[in-house]
């Protein structure tokens, strides 16, 4: 019997069965929806993951691909700084300013720290014959003190560099001081 008191027919009651059915089971629907979308996306990122260690193997070989996975024993030493001496040397006759007094400090490579302190005197009178050469207007403004450091470091690296010259030996000149009077 229906609501109104009818009697269902055969189709009907069939359908209202399985609608029951899945009126029971919607609470599982709730649940087993997200979590299938879940496993879903997770398998999707897998599948990515796992293209695109396919594609540095493919690319970089399988060398390079065991050694993401490998520690390194052995890192790398940072970078040493060694202070030079102050020097005051004399400018150009021509220019206002007659003394200039500077200190440098050097970055260097831990491994490269010995062979720099060794050309440590040449190093100071390769810097002492190139100041001797400026004037007030190389050293105005930042720069003036770009184009003095830039050429600072490219006249130590070329004293301190292999003969092949493929890596600088001085990665950083900073300026401890700098006065002109």
């Amino acid at each position: 019997m229906t609501r109104f008191g009818m009697a269902k027919t055969g189709a009907g009651a069939a359908r209202d069965e399985l609608l029951d059915r899945l009126r029971g089971s919607g609470r599982i629907l709730v649940v087993a929806l997200p979590v299938a979308r879940l496993l879903v996306g997770i398998a999707a990122l897998g599948a990515v993951a796992a293209a695109g260690l396919g594609g540095y193997w493919l690319a970089a070989g399988p060398q390079a691909v065991e050694r993401l996975w490998t520690r390194s024993a052995e890192t790398a030493p940072a970078d040493a700084v060694v202070d030079m001496p102050e020097l005051v040397v004399n400018l150009r006759r021509d220019t206002p300013s007659r003394f200039l007094k500077i200190g440098l400090s050097l970055t260097v490579a831990h491994r490269d720290r010995q062979a720099l302190e060794q050309a440590m005197p040449q190093l100071t009178d390769s810097l002492q014959e190139f100041l001797r050469n400026l004037d007030q207007d190389d050293l105005d403004g930042s720069a003036g003190l770009h184009r003095l450091r830039s050429e600072i470091k490219r006249r130590f690296n070329l004293i301190l560099s292999d003969p092949a010259g493929r890596r600088d030996v001085v990665t950083d000149v900073l300026l401890r001081s700098l006065l002109t009077q």
